[in-house]
């Protein structure tokens, strides 16, 4: 029988992949919109509109995983409910920009200005994620093996679905070793 210390180190890492898992999505969607206002939207118009699926697809892939699973597993664990409320209302609203940009072609006045409003909203969650919620994390009382797991493998899934032609290697798209593997 495992002692008590070795399961708490165990949910403890279990844990810790998930939440290292979730940060690193959001440094990768982060760094695509840095990448973004580099670019010259009306030259570049190619690698705008492939830094542009690429990550919204990974904004869906991870929004997918906290709607989905992480969500409601963490949702009794705070007293908070506000915080999974609102960061639920937050990816309402970047669904609605994630649906106009792929009505849009990146030729179309709005298309730069509604990836960078996508931005601006995507990098309020995160703040809000990482430095509110997630710490009220550390000592919740779940399965975290269990979420761990089913993160893993819906991940795997919704990658196919979302981000198929990896491999690529384009800007803004990483090398099928650098996807992420939590």
């Amino acid at each position: 029988m495992p002692s008590k210390s070795s399961e708490s180190r165990a949910r403890a890492n279990a844990r810790n992949e998930i939440l290292t898992m979730l940060k690193d999505d959001h440094k990768r969607v982060k760094k695509a919109f840095r990448d973004f206002e580099k670019l010259d939207a009306e030259r570049d118009q190619d690698k705008c509109r492939q830094l542009v699926e690429h990550t919204c697809g990974e904004l869906e892939v991870h929004t997918a995983l906290e709607e989905e699973l992480f969500y409601p597993a963490v949702r009794d664990c705070i007293k908070q409910q506000d915080l999974i409320d609102e960061a639920e209302v937050e990816h309402m609203s970047a669904k609605t920009l994630i649906a106009q940009l792929k009505n849009m072609e990146p030729d179309d006045p709005k298309y730069a200005a509604t990836f960078t409003v996508l931005g601006e909203y995507v990098k309020h969650h995160i703040k809000e994620e990482e430095n509110e919620m997630f710490p009220l994390l550390t000592r919740a009382r779940l399965d975290w093996d269990k979420l761990c797991d089913q993160i893993n493998d819906r991940r795997d899934v919704l990658m196919e679905e979302h981000l198929p032609q990896e491999g690529g290697g384009a800007q803004g798209e990483p090398d099928k070793e650098a996807r992420p593997s939590a």
